[in-house]
């Protein structure tokens, strides 16, 4: 049966586009390779694509602009030295007065970044209806030429929603990912794509499945991390790991990365503490009590989404809480 396809590709001229070597080959080749470097502690490094993802207004973009400042200027993060790469920053959430409000100080004075950092938004003057091509694709396809065009080592793009408005299909998900895995591997250019979570309750710690629409993103990227936050204060947050394909999690449920948001002068960033557990930043009540509050508002004939508007949760998390207690009883 094989050979016969092998004969029918033949016939048809079909192109060949993988590529095999012995295992040891590819070993040696490897081996000659220089290790990638860290661009954020070990949560990621040189050449991988990443996602970072937290609720709305809990830090991303603060976090992403200041690890495009770290990486820009080759400072160090997370006790690790890093180099200074060229990194294009893909902003599609802050105007640009916006952005300059964040970066200024209580007198007037601006922050100054490096020469480096290159920040990109969407250009309003331009006719951003296209009969034949998405808005979408047009992102796509001028990231793609802002990139050749600075030369860029890192990407960063804030957010993910840009890039496909209905990512929660795992088949969209993976043509999304196909372009953006194709650009950082053909390129070797480390990328990393903000993303948002649906509200979710501060009961749980979490976990991949908490990503916007869909796990499937998760699947197609090498690192993913996010951002928590906490009931010990308005300005506290945690960073957590969830994947990492590459190296062992170091910042995981047991060992988050306890921070702060302030403003220091001109710049907007998180600051590190120390290390601790997530448990520490969840909340505490009794999770049976909304449980069993949910089941109630269930058997009354409330549909799972009125539970979650009524308790404050997502729809998703209403579903696992009946299952607890249809489970317990």
């Amino acid at each position: 049966m094989i050979e016969n396809e092998i004969i029918t590709t033949k016939n048809n001229k079909s192109k060949n586009i993988l590529m095999d070597k012995m295992a040891n080959e590819w070993l040696e080749i490897a081996s000659k390779i220089p290790d990638p470097k860290p661009l954020f502690g070990n949560i990621w490094h040189q050449g991988e694509v990443g996602i970072l993802f937290s609720n709305t207004g809990k830090g991303k973009s603060i976090l992403a602009v200041q690890l495009a400042d770290a990486i820009s200027k080759g400072k160090t993060l997370l006790e690790t030295d890093i180099e200074a790469y060229n990194v294009l920053y893909f902003d599609f959430e802050l105007s640009t007065k916006a952005f300059q409000q964040r970066y200024t100080s209580n007198n007037s004075e601006l922050y100054s970044f490096s020469n480096k950092f290159i920040r990109a938004e969407i250009d309003r003057t331009q006719n951003l209806e296209d009969k034949k091509v998405s808005l979408e694709q047009l992102i796509i396809d001028s990231i793609k030429t802002q990139a050749i065009k600075n030369k860029a080592e890192v990407l960063i793009i804030d957010n993910i929603t840009f890039l496909s408005a209905s990512n929660e299909k795992s088949h969209e998900a993976l043509a999304l990912m196909k372009l953006i895995l194709d650009l950082s591997r053909k390129n070797n250019i480390s990328i990393l794509l903000i993303a948002h979570t649906p509200k979710r309750d501060i009961y749980s710690p979490i976990q991949l499945e908490d990503l916007a629409g869909s796990k499937a993103l998760s699947n197609f990227v090498d690192v993913c991390f996010c951002i928590g936050e906490s009931i010990l204060g308005s300005n506290i947050r945690y960073i957590k790991q969830l994947k990492n394909r590459n190296y062992p999690i170091e910042y995981g449920s047991d060992n988050v990365i306890n921070c702060t948001i302030s403003k220091d002068a001109s710049f907007l960033k998180f600051n590190i503490k120390d290390f601790g557990a997530e448990k520490n930043h969840l909340q505490t009540i009794r999770k049976d009590k909304r449980q069993s509050d949910a089941k109630n508002l269930k058997d009354s004939g409330r549909t799972n989404v009125e539970i979650a508007k009524l308790l404050g949760v997502n729809e998703r998390t209403i579903r696992r809480w009946l299952k607890i207690v249809e489970i317990g009883h």
